[in-house]
């Protein structure tokens, strides 16, 4: 590798040798300390490389060996240097350029944060900035170390904070605490009562007297098991001892939804016209790339934000974003459902509600629906059945 980076800045010429002496050329111009390297034979002759000042002596040995030599190719800094030296403000907007990026690789230019989910990024972002690693501040500024502590105090649902800054970008990797677990009182006398409406399906109790069983039908805020226990009777009356109780219990609900499906709705319909508007942002400051363009030309349309940082590599991005705004124009149409196809539209709402709406951890066990033919549409009544834990722990008020 240093071998070739130094060929590359002395310079170098890619030559074609012909002839019936090409071995004893070769030979030749060892004997005269030229060095030739990268020797490959091909049907129109034998390729090698050598430097500039090797080929300037290679002419002697060119002669003596009947030899044909041919330049294929000038490579190296000496060649480009002298292919643009006349070229002066080219050379000169070159050496700016490169100073440029030497200059402008010195601050950070992206910040981000990595492994935060119940600390929002807005508020790392905004404390990072006061600590000087916000984008536009110098490197040479930033003291990673106390901004680590201070950033452990700050935000307490973090246990183990570390910033890296490599090239322009600087990232905070995090890790937050995990939630304590409840523990539970069992000193505490309780009830389990019924967080809903259901017929229990199964249930089984650690501790308590249970007051409901298979099958039976429980309201909200019904005790299912009880935190009093009878343990025996005596002379003086019935002895009476209160627990905390506990058990799982399932049980069927039900839930009942309607609405209403019209057959007429509106629709979109793309027209396949789209205005496309520029910007660049350098340095925070945000200029229009055709600011000659009018206003959006369309009166109802879609809009599409597109962003992209440049950047030499995923460690130096630039502080150069082009955004690029663009406008898809759409008609309204009136279109009509026919009562299948209003039907299905019903039946995907439905579904949508569901999703929305249940806890991943309930069970849907069945989804009814019915229709009744109204004016101009459907009416929809749903009933959802699912299999749900509906047990919950109350205080014992005696």
């Amino acid at each position: 590798m240093f071998l070739a980076l130094w060929n590359y800045i002395r310079g170098y010429v890619i030559i074609r040798v012909t002839g019936f002496s090409v071995e004893r050329f070769i030979n030749l111009a060892a004997r005269r300390g030229i060095y030739l390297w990268d020797i490959t034979k091909n049907e129109d002759g034998v390729y090698m490389k050598v430097s500039v000042k090797g080929f300037k002596m290679l002419r002697p040995c060119a002669r003596k060996t009947k030899s044909r030599v041919k330049i294929k190719a000038k490579i190296g800094l000496p060649i480009y240097a002298n292919r643009y030296r006349k070229r002066k403000i080219f050379a000169a907007g070159f050496i700016f350029f490169v100073f440029a990026l030497y200059y402008l690789s010195s601050f950070v230019w992206l910040v981000e944060a990595q492994g935060n989910s119940k600390i929002k990024t807005k508020d790392i972002i905004t404390f990072l900035s006061e600590q000087n690693i916000r984008v536009g501040g110098q490197k040479r500024f930033i003291n990673k170390k106390d901004a680590e502590k201070k950033f452990l105090s700050e935000f307490t649902d973090a246990s183990w904070v570390n910033i890296t800054i490599k090239g322009t970008r600087a990232t905070v990797y995090l890790t937050e605490i995990i939630p304590k677990q409840v523990i539970i009182d069992r000193n505490t006398p309780c009830d389990v009562k019924a967080a809903k409406n259901g017929i229990i399906t199964s249930i089984a109790t650690s501790a308590g007297t249970p007051l409901k069983k298979e099958n039976d039908t429980v309201l909200k805020g019904e005790t299912i098991v009880s935190g009093k226990l009878v343990i025996g009777d005596d002379d003086t009356g019935r002895q009476i001892k209160y627990t905390h109780a506990n058990a799982e219990v399932f049980a069927k609900t039900y839930y009942n939804m309607e609405f209403y499906t019209p057959y007429n709705y509106v629709k979109k319909v793309l027209t396949n016209k789209v205005s496309k508007v520029r910007y660049v942002t350098f340095l925070g400051k945000k200029f229009k790339l055709n600011p000659f363009k009018s206003s959006i030309p369309y009166i109802t349309y879609d809009k599409i934000t597109t962003m992209n940082q440049l950047k030499v590599t995923d460690s130096y991005p630039l502080p150069v974003i082009i955004t690029t705004e663009e406008y898809r124009e759409y008609k309204k149409e009136l279109g009509r459902y026919t009562p299948e196809e209003a039907k299905e539209v019903s039946r995907r709402a439905v579904n949508r509600q569901i999703i929305n709406e249940f806890d991943f951890a309930a069970d849907i066990t069945g989804t009814q629906i019915s229709y009744e033919e109204m004016p101009g549409g459907l009416k929809v009544s749903a009933l959802i059945t699912a299999l749900e834990r509906i047990d919950i722990q109350s205080a014992v008020t005696e």
